[in-house]
């Protein structure tokens, strides 16, 4: 089974680049299965998959039509920059010097989580900001996409 991640949390890097992994992240692994992949998102932050949620990521990436740019563009971007990482005894994973450079993270600064479902965002709390400001047009129209359509989004005048 897929580990759900959620919700928000701030932590900090150590001297190193090390983030310790929240209890709420590995409480509900089995130690045996602390095994993670690190890689890009196409925002300016980090993504963190357990293994199965790697995996169906690879398998699908995989699927597609190499011959187009877009695709090999993409897996260049999610595939070739992955790095497998696995908690140390005290919890940390070691984020790799190109991977915090993307993400516009350093040593010794703050990081904050956010957990997306089958996968958690590692982001540097500046840039996290300006994404999370007002909601955009697009997404407006999206979320009333996946609520029900027939449920008005106003309260309608008896």
């Amino acid at each position: 089974m897929t580990h759900m991640f959620t919700g928000a949390s701030d932590h900090g890097l150590d001297d190193k680049g090390r983030l310790t992994l929240p209890s709420r992240i590995l409480e509900s692994i089995a130690q045996k299965d602390w095994r993670f992949f690190l890689t890009v998102s196409m925002d300016k932050c980090l993504l963190l998959h357990d293994v199965r949620s790697w995996q169906a990521l690879v398998d699908r990436i995989g699927a597609g039509v190499h011959g187009s740019a877009a695709h090999r563009n993409l897996a260049r971007r999610f595939l070739g920059s992955a790095e497998e990482v696995t908690p140390d005894a005290a919890r940390r994973i070691r984020i790799p010097e190109p991977l915090l450079d993307y993400a516009g993270l350093a040593p010794s600064q703050p990081v904050r989580l956010l957990g997306m479902g089958n996968v958690c965002e590692i982001w540097a709390p500046s840039a996290l900001g300006g994404v999370l400001n007002a909601p955009t047009p697009e997404e407006e129209q999206l979320f009333s996409s996946l609520i029900d359509p027939r449920t008005p989004s106003a309260p309608t005048v008896a």
